[in-house]
This record gives structure tokens, C-alpha cells and sequence, in this order.
């Protein structure tokens, strides 16, 4: 399969690295079909990329490399889930290259939960008020 992006040109990749989100994206509801882009150029950022549609990719950035106590905030779930050795996910959070005031922010309230076993993603709102959706990283 191919899909033409903004950030890396035409990109070949295989069905087996599609992960569905059944909801899709905050904002984005239309957008079921993602894959997850890694480039060293970026590290330790990451790219979701939609198969639906060309021009919507958000890079993305594992919350505990910003924020190490992170793991209070989630559901005790899933938590578990995510440090188990018999589950194969990933979290990570969407980044703002030119957000408030021109800075690189991260939205630590919506975190994207990816369970690559199921090959399904998901867009949660944590409930606590103290998380910032555009802290500043940069």
C-alpha cells in the first residue's frame, strides 16, 4: 500500500502496520486508519500518519519523557497494561510544533493509547484538571 504525505513524500508500507481507531482522532472522527512512522531525523518523536486521508499526521511523543510522573494520571487499567511484559502497547501524546506563543507543546490531557496485538488505537481524556493540552517543550 501507499499514501502520500505532507512530512515524508509517498510512503510504502504494508496492511499488517495499520492500526484502526475504531473513534478515530479527537477533532478528527473521520480518520480511522493510521500507521506509526519512525525516523531517526526525528527521534524521539514519532509520526501517526492517516491512511484516510493524505494530510493529517501529527507527531507524537512518549509523555514520560516529558513528564515521569505521568503514570499517576492514567488509569490504574492501564497502567498495568502498559508495563506488563504480556502486552504489546505503546502511549504517546500529540505534539504542536508551532503552538502558544510559537512554542513545541504537548497535550498530556488526551494521551493515544496503541495496542499493537489488536492493532487498535485509541484517543482518551484523562479526567484530572491539572494536566496541561499544551505544555510547553521547547
Amino acid at each position: 500500500m501507499k499514501v502520500a504525505t505532507r512530512q515524508f513524500g509517498e510512503l510504502e508500507f504494508t496492511e499488517d502496520l495499520i492500526v484502526h481507531f475504531p473513534k478515530g482522532m479527537i477533532g478528527f472522527e473521520d480518520c480511522h486508519q493510521f500507521i506509526i512512522i519512525n525516523d531517526e531525523e526525528y527521534e524521539p518523536f514519532r509520526w501517526l500518519i492517516s491512511v484516510d486521508m493524505k494530510e493529517i499526521g501529527f507527531p507524537v511523543l512518549n509523555p514520560f519523557l516529558v513528564a515521569p510522573d505521568y503514570g499517576k494520571e492514567l488509569p490504574d487499567h492501564l497502567v498495568e497494561k502498559l508495563f506488563s511484559s504480556d502486552e504489546l502497547m505503546d502511549l504517546f501524546c500529540v505534539v504542536t510544533l508551532k503552538g502558544e506563543g510559537g512554542k513545541v507543546t504537548i497535550n498530556l490531557k488526551s494521551p493515544i493509547v496503541i495496542d499493537y496485538q489488536k492493532k487498535e488505537g485509541e484517543q482518551i481524556i484523562l479526567p484530572s484538571d491539572d494536566l496541561p493540552i499544551a505544555l510547553p517543550i521547547s
